[in-house]
This record gives C-alpha cells, structure tokens and sequence, in this order.
C-alpha cells in the first residue's frame, strides 16, 4: 500500500517521471509502433502507481495489457499481468482500511487470477531464467495474498527449473537417495 509519503524532491522526481512517460507515450502513438506503445502505456502505469494514483496506474496497466496480448507479446503480458496482480493487491489493503471487506475481497481474487495467468504464460517461455525470474515474482505475490501453498508451489517449480538448468550445465550431480 502507498502510504508512505514523497519527500519534495521524490515528487518532483515522480511527477518528471510521469511527464516523460506521457511524452514517451505520445511519441509511441504518433509513430504508431505496438511494441514502443506497449512499453509507454506500462511506464506510464508504473508513474501513476508511484504517485500513489491507483485507478489510473490499473487503466494505463490494462490498456498496455490488453495492447501486449494482441501483439502476443508475451513478456509484455506477464509484466503487465504482476503489475496489475500488485495494483489490486494495493487497492484491496485499501478498501479493507475502509471497511469494504467485499471490494476487497474481489479484487484479492482478481489479483490471484493475474497471478495464474501470468504463470501459465511463463510455461509458453523458452528461457528458463527469464520463467524463473516469473515464477519468483508471482510467488511473492501469492505470498502477498496469503496463498502460501501457491506461493511455495511457484517456488518449488523455479527450484527444479533451476536445477535442471544446472544439470544441463553440468553444475550439478543427479540427486542420490541416501538410506538411513
């Protein structure tokens, strides 16, 4: 949840920050490139977001979303999909604080369906790494939500890819059972 405060010289960092985004996005517009547009519309979610505007990072964060699916841009997607898995997560400490335990509720479950799908899509990745980077991200997520057996599900699949990609490497020896 955003409740810290900016000090002055972080909001005018914040505020140049979102300047630049929304020059960037203006750009990516006029040159009508998907890809540059894409990138724009997640900077200028993540500005919102750190200026602590909310349903404006969650619109700029479903518009590059829904840009990175119909690109089948698939790193784009998973980016957008955490954010946004982050965004509702935010939102739902709030309304919680506001005693809105249903509001809260259904944008937890929304956060937790972001969570899978930007999951599932990392399976569709042939770098190994770069779906470990994915599977520990979401992890942190679920830990967030309170779905520890998701959470630590995630976290064993980025183990075995990691040690499967040791092996492969050849910097790891195959498990050998001990008997006691």
């Amino acid at each position: 949840m955003l409740t810290l405060m900016l000090s002055d010289l972080e909001l005018e960092s914040a505020r140049q920050e979102l300047r630049d985004a929304t020059a960037a996005l203006d750009a990516a517009e006029a040159a009508g490139e998907p890809g540059r547009l894409s990138q724009a519309l997640a900077q200028v979610s993540r500005s919102h977001h750190r200026l602590g505007a909310l349903s404006e990072a969650v619109w700029y964060a479903k518009r590059g979303l829904e840009l990175a699916r119909n690109l089948s841009a698939v790193d784009a997607s998973v980016d957008a999909l955490c954010d946004l898995a982050a965004l509702s997560l935010e939102r739902a400490a709030l309304l919680e604080a506001q005693d809105e335990p249903r509001g809260a509720y259904r944008l937890r479950d929304t956060a937790r369906d972001y969570c899978f799908e930007a999951a599932h899509l990392a399976l569709r990745s042939a770098d190994q790494q770069w779906e470990i980077t994915v599977l520990m991200r979401v992890s942190d997520l679920f830990d967030r939500l309170g779905d520890h057996d998701d959470a630590v599900a995630m976290q064993c699949r980025a183990v075995e890819l990691m040690t499967e990609s040791a092996r492969a490497d050849g910097n790891v020896a195959p498990a050998q059972r001990f008997i006691a």
